[in-house]
């Protein structure tokens, strides 16, 4: 009985809103999982370009230029990861400054 009861203020407790100190933390969690994201799916790109570009351009150019074009699509997404995973991580720098 006592379980049944932890588990459903568990539960209850799981269900309410974030605390209002929590809010930059959310948004900079955000900003980390997209750069993260980015990261991991910029490989992708290129075969999205490929298959793109072989569909709706000319037979061998359309394809050189799907390559090509996911080649820098994959780059800046790449790029753009690290950045926003740095941007991320940029506001909790002044916390490790203490511990060097």
């Amino acid at each position: 009985m006592k379980r049944k009861i932890s588990i459903c203020l568990f539960i209850f407790w799981m269900s309410l809103p974030p605390q209002l100190f929590a809010e930059d933390l959310y948004r900079d969690s955000s900003r980390f999982t997209y750069g993260l994201q980015k990261m991991l799916l910029a490989p992708t790109q290129i075969l999205v370009h490929t298959i793109n570009g072989t569909f709706t351009g000319p037979p061998i150019v359309g394809t050189v230029g799907g390559v090509l074009g996911g080649t820098v699509q994959t780059v800046g997404d790449l790029l753009g990861g690290v950045f926003d995973i740095a941007a991320s991580a940029v506001p909790y720098a002044k916390y490790g400054l203490f511990f060097i």
